[in-house]
């Protein structure tokens, strides 16, 4: 879980905070380990990859149509740095173990999400639009919550949307999920009591 709030305006520790809690009361929390790296740098994220080699990478922060935005080693509010999508795509596929889902938790990120899919991993979640920050928190809470309940992918992402409307916010229909032509979003399961 990569979480970058440069500026400060973000509630990303409490979105790492309800994801943590969600996956700890689920039927499989012992399948599940979460790597949390608030105030990621893109250090950060090439250190995640590389070395814990996740299942899922989880961006909670800034981005737009075709950046994503990381802090720097700055204890101050600060602008943040720009990593295009294309670097970001390239950096998670810098490794012999790829993640099998991405999900970009951040504002209009669902235009990057189709060349996920087409280069780097089979499934990617984005946002449509801009998304407030408690929206963005409650669906992801409920998506791994059912993800480590042992639900499928697309059931994950269906279970996120309805804790949105069933909470009554209007930004249901802004989680986009995407997969690649070979996978099957309804029959991946994340995590199973198998392991």
């Amino acid at each position: 879980m990569l979480g970058a709030s440069a500026e400060g305006d973000l509630r990303v520790g409490r979105e790492q905070k309800r994801i943590r809690a969600a996956v700890e009361s689920a039927l499989h929390r012992d399948q599940i380990e979460l790597d949390v790296r608030p105030a990621a740098t893109t250090a950060d994220l090439l250190d995640g990859i590389t070395k814990f080699r996740p299942h899922v990478v989880h961006f909670s922060g800034h981005s737009n149509d075709d950046l994503i935005v990381f802090e720097d080693e700055a204890d101050e509010p600060h602008e943040g740095v720009i990593v295009t999508a294309l670097a970001f795509a390239r950096a998670i596929s810098a490794t012999d173990d790829p993640p099998l889902l991405v999900l970009l938790n951040s504002c209009r990120s669902a235009a990057q999400i189709d060349d996920l899919v087409a280069r780097v991993v089979p499934f990617a979640i984005g946002m449509a639009d801009s998304i407030e920050d408690a929206d963005a928190i409650n669906y992801a809470a409920q998506f791994y919550a059912a993800v480590a309940n042992g639900q499928s992918i697309i059931s994950s992402h269906l279970s996120g949307q309805a804790a949105l409307e069933l909470a009554g916010l209007e930004s249901a229909d802004l989680p986009t999920l995407a997969w690649a032509p070979d996978v099957d979003p309804s029959a991946t399961i994340l995590v199973s009591p198998e392991g």
